[in-house]
């Protein structure tokens, strides 16, 4: 089995979604002499991202892109401990805190966008879903956070982004964090309206949203 056979069936299975044989290939690559960091950079990252840009265009759906957003986390918990054996290091893109805002318990939209932060080299603290204002703000201070990010897929919860806004004013730490919205009920021009930033109209969006934040450059 060649090393490039063994890298197309873990392009493959992310495509694919297929968690079972991701962790078959990842085992069967690192036997094979590959090295950690340049399977998350060169295979998983690309499979990635030709998910995300078939979801943009109409040719998978939800539930495919939700499988191989699993699948990809499935790759890099068993690449991790690898990468510290060998101390090679994620270049980190920034820290995250993550929530869907209080009264709402969707968040399957919100766990593919953490999925991705953290294949794309962010380190995200995942605080569930339906989590108070005050909650969001003590663990992104506790976290150091760069970047807090709400997911509001009910418009009755939107005004619990604002409530973030408000509250991070109230204590001085506006200019501390970027805050990105995001959700079925979130749009760029409610983003403006409560001073926040919008995170995009789907998860690969967030993505290059956040890396351009945390570069200092404008988003879309």
């Amino acid at each position: 089995m060649t090393p490039q056979s063994t890298r197309v069936k873990i392009h493959e299975a992310i495509v694919s979604g297929d968690r079972e044989a991701i962790q078959s290939y990842i085992h069967e690559a690192l036997d094979g002499g590959e090295f950690p960091l340049e399977l998350i950079n060169e295979v998983l990252n690309p499979a990635l991202k030709e998910v995300g840009e078939k979801f943009d265009q109409g040719d998978i759906y939800l539930p495919e892109l939700i499988l191989a957003a699993e699948a990809m986390q499935a790759a890099v918990d068993l690449l991790k401990p690898q990468l510290e054996a060998r101390e090679e290091q994620i270049h980190v893109q920034g820290r995250v805190v993550m929530a869907t805002v209080q009264g709402d318990i969707h968040d399957i939209g919100k766990n593919i966008v953490v999925a991705l932060l953290r294949a794309n080299g962010f380190i995200v603290l995942d605080l569930g879903k339906d989590v108070p204002a005050s909650e969001i703000l003590t663990k992104a201070e506790e976290f150091n956070a760069d970047i807090i990010g709400l997911s509001a897929l009910l418009s009755t919860t939107l005004p619990y982004c604002r409530d973030i806004l408000r509250l991070l004013e109230e204590k001085g730490l506006r200019d501390k964090y970027r805050v990105f919205i995001g959700g079925g009920a979130a749009t760029p021009q409610y983003a403006s309206e409560i001073g926040a930033e919008y995170g995009g109209a789907h998860a690969e969006a967030a993505v290059v949203n956040l890396r351009m934040a945390m570069k200092g450059e404008t988003h879309d």
